[in-house]
């Protein structure tokens, strides 16, 4: 709360505060822990924070969206080069974990949809990835946003890239620059309960476009909310499988976690979202494996 009450990423004159905090942290358990995530899904933080205002601080400026994501990257940066020159820094492995979610057209014909898709792909996905390629880091969507910043350090600053996948989504441009576009959902899609829909073939998709930072690729989430038991299996099955296939066609995948192990309390969903491999009763803090969840233990001890 301090820290938000200072402007949290809103300025970037509050990332030594992130940076001296992560030294602290470092330097107590850096002899424990091998691989090391600096910041969590920063574009999640940035677009439902700030764009969409779900998240606190409940804000919807889209320029302060852009602004607030540069700083978070920029904050990446700079903890992953002061960590490294610590005591145990260049035995480790510090990387950055984002949130692909890619945006795909809802009418293929259409050229505003395509638009819309490209803006929205620049914004959450390209242009996080660009920044550890390029050392460039530029939003440039008219009436929206406009920013522009470069950091050579940037550029490799990252042992690994910490991938956490769920689905995509299909986008109907509307005029509105309050709200450019409506999700929409086909007739055969499979909705989890967030809504996401079942797309297995998205993990491949994400897993290629970021492999242009030729960096290995840890699976850090992939997982899904449904409580009434129904599509885990489904899930579970498309989506290694698309894991396996990237692994056969030579992509660097070096591990794989659900999400979740058990049942969590979910960002703004709160605990109504049953992601967990185990159910847990809240109140017994009892936990019982899922029906669902047994082919993953069947893939898991089969090694395949």
């Amino acid at each position: 709360l301090w820290f938000d009450r200072l402007g949290a990423f809103e300025k970037e004159d509050n990332i030594h505060i992130f940076v001296s905090f992560c030294k602290r942290v470092f330097n107590e358990y850096s002899s424990k822990v091998d691989y090391w995530c600096t910041i969590n899904e920063p574009a999640v933080v940035a677009t439902q924070g700030y764009f969409n205002g779900l998240f606190p601080p409940g804000k919807k400026d889209s320029q302060l969206s852009a602004v607030v994501l540069k700083n978070l990257l920029e904050a990446h940066v700079q903890v992953y080069h002061t960590l490294k020159k610590m005591k145990n820094g260049q035995r480790v492995k510090i990387g950055l974990v984002k949130n692909i979610n890619q945006f795909d057209p809802w009418r293929r014909w259409h050229i505003l949809d395509w638009m819309i898709c490209n803006f929205a792909n620049h914004f959450y996905n390209d242009s996080t990835i660009d920044f550890l390629h390029t050392g460039v880091y530029k939003i440039r969507i008219p009436g929206l946003a406009w920013i522009y910043h470069e950091n050579p350090q940037a550029v490799s600053a990252t042992d690994y890239f910490g991938l956490n996948y769920y689905s995509h989504n299909h986008l109907q441009m509307q005029f509105s620059f309050q709200e450019p576009f409506t999700m929409k959902y086909r007739e055969d899609d499979i909705l989890t309960d967030m809504p996401y829909t079942i797309y297995g073939e998205g993990l491949y998709r994400a897993i290629q476009s970021v492999s242009i930072l030729n960096v290995p690729i840890l699976i850090t989430e992939n997982g899904v909310a449904d409580e009434k038991d129904n599509c885990r299996e489904l899930y579970i099955k498309r989506y290694l499988y698309a894991v396996s296939k990237a692994i056969e066609d030579g992509f660097n995948i070096i591990g794989y976690f659900y999400w979740s192990f058990m049942d969590n309390f979910e960002w703004a969903f709160g605990y109504d979202m049953k992601f967990g491999l185990f159910a847990v009763d809240y109140k017994t803090q009892e936990r019982t494996l899922r029906e669902g969840a047994r082919v993953f233990i069947d893939i898991v001890n089969s090694g395949k």
